[in-house]
């Protein structure tokens, strides 16, 4: 592109990708997305009908068509609070706004279950009551077909290609790596860096220049100011003046996700209002009969596999189960219980290994794990790649110790590598999963899982551990992680 320099890592100048214009392929994502929601209406509404039908039938009751003024009810209130939960989802940007499925699935819930409430409340307001059954069923299908449904969108239009679009990336040097990275890691944004233009010696008046004349190519536009950049405020301040549209990556720290951004009319300074996400009682107790109902159920539906793994384990002549201290809730310590996987000198080879070989030193710094370790049983290995090694730690959950989902119980020897991160980590129990299981597990670095574990707790909510608990099961699932 002419007159801007887009200085990448081999420092020549690059063009965004010939094709459709970010504008474009943000309006057919947006028409591909609504149109995914109207079908999913329609196969909901068809699918309550036809299963409806069959259960009346097996019951003995007539079929629905026999009562055409019930089925013309149910079907005006579906259709009118259909359009009603379209014109709600377009409001929550679920058509626009570059974010990951799972976060709307809050809203799809939300939205169906209010709206078969207000249908249910109709009918039975009416002289023609219809078949509360159909009315019950039509919402609760609708939900996981329109979550399946934009899955499916999303999928055709990544296939298609039509799901990203070529952005400049206007940056300082040192932070391009870090930016691009993320970018290229969150699909959600759909935003592919085709060039990197370093601002480091643009000066405010250039680099306002150079995203104009970026956008007015038709191509996307990322900003990513350095923290403490004194001229970031006026580049925004004329780009917005200008209506150019734009995506601004800022600096500002660990906030957490629910942090809301505070505007007061007539002012250009932002508030944003940061709250505790753990100062919930109701939603912490609810939290915490989760695990323990859940953590009970597992143990008596898992208990044949318990005790096989028991006896398999003991088959060398030592114990089932391995207890290790670890660091819980407040910092204090507790029995953290998993099958034991490892020959019964683990701890004397593992110091030998780490003496004699400077690699698996190395390695142990990084990870505190060795992904490639001698000490481990045959026994051991299997339980390991299958993760059923950490199913005693259920009894933890229902003691109290830990959580099913929470940061990654860590060693007291491991308290000091945690640096600032030790105390987000002690303001909740250590989950039997977390985000270190579906975000890596053993090719996250110890420090990288450090991060995510404070991340947690700076964003916790209930919806998050739904989320993790259903990536945990693909996880095991897949064997993937190691």
């Amino acid at each position: 592109m002419q007159g801007i320099e887009a200085r990448g890592a081999t420092g020549t100048a690059a063009r965004p990708k010939a094709g459709l214009k970010s504008a474009s392929l943000l309006s057919i994502k947006a028409g591909a997305l609504l149109w995914a929601d109207a079908a999913a209406f329609a196969i909901a509404a068809a699918g309550a009908y036809f299963l409806t039908d069959g259960l009346r039938a097996m019951a003995g009751y007539p079929a629905l068509a026999e009562n055409p003024a019930g089925l013309s009810l149910h079907f005006g209130i579906a259709v009118a609070f259909t359009l009603v939960l379209l014109v709600w989802f377009r409001s929550k940007g679920h058509y626009h706004r570059r974010e990951a499925l799972a976060d709307q699935l809050p809203a799809i819930l939300t939205g169906c279950a209010a709206a078969m409430l207000a249908a249910g409340a109709i009918q039975f307001a009416t002289i023609e009551v219809g078949s509360r059954l159909l009315t019950a069923l039509h919402w609760l299908i609708l939900a996981p077909v329109l979550a399946g449904g934009r899955l499916a969108a999303r999928q055709a239009l990544k296939s298609a290609g039509l799901w990203t679009s070529p952005a400049f990336l206007f940056t300082p040097a040192a932070r391009s790596g870090a930016v691009r990275e993320v970018i290229a890691k969150h699909a959600a944004l759909g935003v592919h860096v085709e060039s990197v233009v370093a601002t480091d010696d643009l000066g405010k008046a250039r680099l306002i220049d150079a995203m104009r004349r970026a956008a007015a190519t038709g191509q996307g536009v990322v900003y990513a100011p350095a923290p403490g950049d004194s001229d970031q405020h006026q580049v925004i301040r004329a780009l917005v003046l200008d209506g150019v549209p734009f995506l601004l990556a800022p600096q500002i720290g660990p906030l957490p996700a629910h942090a809301e951004v505070l505007n007061y009319p007539l002012e250009d300074v932002s508030f944003i209002d940061v709250r505790d996400p753990l100062a919930r009682p109701a939603a912490q107790l609810a939290k915490r009969l989760f695990d323990v109902t859940a953590s009970a159920a597992m143990l008596v539906l898992l208990s044949p596999v318990l005790i096989a793994i028991t006896l398999a384990a003991r088959a060398d002549g030592g114990p089932a189960l391995f207890r290790q201290k670890r660091v819980g809730l407040g910092g204090r310590s507790f029995d953290c219980l998993k099958f034991r996987s490892m020959q019964l000198d683990a701890e004397a080879r593992l110091n030998t290994l780490i003496r004699n070989d400077p690699a698996i030193a190395a390695e142990w710094r990084a990870f505190q794990k060795l992904r490639r370790d001698p000490r481990i049983t045959p026994v051991g290995r299997l339980i390991r790649k299958t993760n059923l090694d950490e199913l005693p730690q259920l009894i933890n959950v229902l003691r109290g110790d830990m959580s099913l989902v929470g940061p990654r119980p860590m060693t007291l020897s491991q308290v000091g590598d945690y640096g600032d991160y030790v105390t987000a980590y002690a303001r909740m129990r250590p989950g039997l999963t977390g985000l270190w299981q579906t975000n890596g597990r053993n090719q996250t670095t110890f420090a990288e899982r450090a991060r995510l574990d404070a991340w947690y707790v700076r964003n916790w909510s209930l919806w998050r551990d739904c989320v993790i608990l259903i990536r945990t099961v693909r996880e095991v699932i897949c064997a993937r992680g190691g």
